[in-house]
């Protein structure tokens, strides 16, 4: 496969922590424990509809259960997204070093 031609950017372990969880919320554990490595593909644009549900229900720091325990040291081990990755505008802010006006 190509390149996308997007730069890369730093990403948090936090954010790291948080795709996760959507991924073994997406249903690749089962996939990760038969294979050994995560899917090729996993989701496609509707995977903000689970990282939002994430964020509200355990918010943006959880503790992770032993499934996305193994999903987080997949990504860690095999240095890759295939579903993308959460993005939180606190942490990319802190890498910009830019902050976000308010209105009001």
């Amino acid at each position: 496969m190509g390149q996308t031609g997007q730069p890369r950017r730093t990403i948090s372990d936090r954010e790291i922590r948080l795709t996760a969880v959507v991924y073994a919320r997406l249903g690749v554990v089962p996939y990760l424990r038969a294979h050994g490595r995560l899917p090729d593909r996993i989701g496609g644009p509707w995977n903000i509809i689970p990282m939002r549900l994430v964020i509200e229900e355990r918010g943006t720091d959880p503790e992770l259960t032993d499934d996305e325990q193994l999903v987080y040291e997949a990504i860690l081990r095999e240095g890759r997204l295939p579903g993308g990755s959460v993005v939180l505008l606190d942490e990319a802010e802190k890498r910009s070093g830019k902050k976000r006006k308010r209105k009001g």
